[in-house]
């Protein structure tokens, strides 16, 4: 038998992963890079995230304004959404501002799940480039796609130099791919589900769809009895 279901209101109807993931999303802007490249013995690192870049080549920091301006745009705007994601999720306990707090959340939780596929794609190029040009060089070598080690055969003068090659994920990539998981979760909590009290505690309860009446067509009105012909 199951116990006696109450209306949800107040804190129960949070949008509790939306909270979180949209808190998550304002901070991961500021956390380090997802992903880097090592040649040497730090001869020349590649290390980015969307929302930085860092080259260095023999210890020498390189900028691009490009790139500087692009990466900040990118964070502002993953900010903006995370706020969006917060508000949205919060304003879900009032029903009067349901409807705008649906709109808060479907427009910024789907976002940053789009960024990290880009930005795993953008990794994928940024290894065939990497190969590409190895291959022009004459240099016959090929580092893995996405992680892993390998070495560069060189012939400096007639001596053979080999040259490691390193690269990888951070776990910060991780922490990122957890937050777009998140997020795409609270999308679908934000519609399907809700906290109910009942007296085994607290449960999730699927939100039901109320039937819409249909345009044109007549409603019958309680209270009133049908008239004869």
């Amino acid at each position: 038998m199951t116990g006696n279901v109450s209306e949800p209101g107040g804190f129960y109807r949070v949008n509790f992963p939306g909270v979180i993931a949209g808190i998550a999303l304002i901070v991961l802007p500021f956390l380090d890079v997802w992903w880097f490249f090592a040649l040497g013995n730090a001869a020349v690192v590649i290390a980015y995230s969307p929302f930085q870049v860092l080259v260095q080549a023999l210890g020498t920091g390189i900028t691009s304004p490009l790139m500087t301006s692009l990466s900040l745009a990118l964070k502002v705007i993953f900010i903006y959404y995370g706020v969006l994601l917060v508000a949205g999720s919060l304003l879900r306990v009032r029903e009067e501002g349901r409807t705008r707090a649906d709109f808060l959340v479907r427009v910024s939780a789907r976002k940053f799940l789009w960024l990290v596929i880009f930005f795993v794609l953008s990794v994928a190029v940024s290894d065939f480039i990497i190969n590409e040009a190895f291959a022009l060089m004459g240099v016959h070598a090929q580092v893995p796609y996405f992680t892993g080690d390998s070495v560069v055969p060189l012939q400096l003068g007639g001596v053979s130099v080999k040259i490691p090659v390193t690269q990888g994920f951070t776990g910060i990539f991780t922490v990122a791919i957890a937050v777009a998981v998140l997020s795409l979760g609270a999308a679908l909590y934000q519609t399907r589900l809700v906290l109910v009290k009942t007296e085994r505690g607290l449960r999730f309860r699927r939100i039901r769809k109320v039937d819409q009446p249909v345009a044109g067509e007549e409603q019958p009105v309680a209270g009133h009895g049908g008239q004869g012909r």
